[in-house]
């Protein structure tokens, strides 16, 4: 099929289109007497000479109807011959257009009339009468031509070229863009196609194109070049991995599944510390996965690994999530005890602490905790609930002990100051 036939079938086809200019449907004509009457003057909006031009073709059909006489028919056809001749004003050819009456553009044949019709379109602020203009310029004119018009009217560009990534005309779009002095726009338009395909292994390659042809030349934007650079890089990773195009932190998961928490120095680009760095991972992401992976995996002694910051002189705790919701995740992953006491011990807010340690039932913190308070009432409440013999039952009596004989102490030296 031709460019023009292909052009006539959009238009017949499209459920998007607001209105149809190619049907001769009479009775969906509008007259002057269906808009709303307003005191507005109507002369500002259109000339008296354009407007009686559009009143007198209202009257007129657009297609000799059967059963007229000879000297209709010669009317009918030497008026079709006139408008050959002289076109009517683009203004008058898009008042038509706009209120959905069949039009021929096809008789506006000088580069100075199409210039106008393309002016008019886009005054009238109309996407449809726009791309109608534009795809008829595109039929008629060369394509240097066109691309000279369009390069100081970024409506109808816009237009146009949404007109042809819906159409999946990319490398006309392509075409487009790069002779309007834009290639960052073409770079975009292959970049979204790259990334939208499914089979990992054709992405990878379209994506390796794009950022070979596109981002890797002079003027190319830096931040983009490292973005997509970066993407192909975990592509490429990836397929090494027998991953299906997973994203960044499922392929973070995936890493930490595999890494020795060991080795944190590993140059591999599988080390999950080397990922976070590359892929610009937040701290509290990249600690929330790993403690994660860590804890379904049972691993709970790699925790210190994930936490513990070690210099020469000592080492440190660091972690950039809430501790509660650490502590509950854990919990909620069936973490030993002692597991929970060491991240609850982290806990300064001891009220908070004692809430949080008997919602995970960690006796032991719980105690800590009443020791700390000197809830000496609710520490034997506690004491008494531990089946005797435990080991929690035997650090709740030394705890208690303890705290009798602190409160004994300083009883004697208040006594002695009396």
């Amino acid at each position: 099929m031709n460019a023009q036939g292909e052009d006539e079938d959009y238009w017949n086809v499209s459920d998007s289109k607001a209105y149809n200019f190619d049907e001769d449907d009479v009775t969906s004509e509008a007259s002057y007497e269906d808009f709303p009457q307003s005191d507005f003057p109507l002369n500002l909006l259109i000339s008296d000479q354009d407007l009686q031009m559009i009143l007198e073709e209202q009257s007129r059909q657009d297609v000799l109807p059967r059963n007229v006489s000879q000297e209709e028919e010669l009317r009918f056809l030497r008026r079709k011959f006139q408008e050959e001749r002289n076109p009517p004003p683009a203004s008058v050819i898009l008042s038509r257009l706009l209120i959905g009456r069949h039009v021929q553009l096809e008789v506006y044949k000088t580069l100075a009339q199409k210039t106008e019709l393309l002016d008019e379109a886009i005054a009238s602020g109309s996407g449809d009468a726009i791309l109608r203009v534009v795809l008829f310029l595109n039929r008629t004119l060369k394509r240097r031509i066109v691309y000279q018009l369009l390069q100081s009217r970024p409506e109808a560009v816009s237009h146009f070229t949404n007109y042809l990534s819906t159409r999946l005309q990319v490398q006309e779009c392509v075409d487009l863009w790069t002779m309007l002095g834009k290639p960052h726009e073409a770079a975009m338009l292959q970049y979204r196609l790259a990334v939208s395909t499914s089979n990992a292994d054709l992405k990878r390659r379209k994506l390796s194109k794009v950022h070979n042809d596109y981002f890797l030349q002079p003027g190319a934007p830096i931040f983009h070049t490292r973005f997509v650079s970066d993407q192909l890089s975990l592509l490429e990773w990836q397929a090494t991995e027998a991953l299906a195009d997973k994203t960044v932190l499922e392929s973070l998961y995936h890493a930490c599944e595999r890494h020795k928490w060991t080795d944190s120095k590993s140059l591999s680009p599988g080390n999950p510390y080397n990922m976070a760095r590359k892929y610009q991972i937040s701290a509290s992401q990249f600690e929330w996965i790993a403690l994660n992976e860590r804890a379904r995996s049972k691993a709970w002694k790699d925790l210190d690994a994930l936490f513990e910051r070690k210099t020469f002189i000592k080492s440190s705790f660091a972690i950039h999530i809430p501790l509660d919701k650490v502590v509950l995740r854990l919990h909620q992953l069936e973490a030993p005890v002692p597991v929970l006491n060491a991240f609850l011990a982290r806990i300064d807010d001891t009220p908070k602490r004692l809430t949080l340690a008997r919602k995970v039932g960690a006796v032991r913190s719980v105690i800590d905790c009443l020791v700390a308070l000197k809830d000496k009432a609710e520490l034997l409440t506690v004491r008494n609930s531990l089946e005797q013999g435990t080991p929690d039952r035997f650090y709740a009596d030394n705890c208690l002990e303890g705290l009798n004989s602190k409160w004994s102490a300083e009883s004697i030296k208040v006594s002695i100051k009396k």
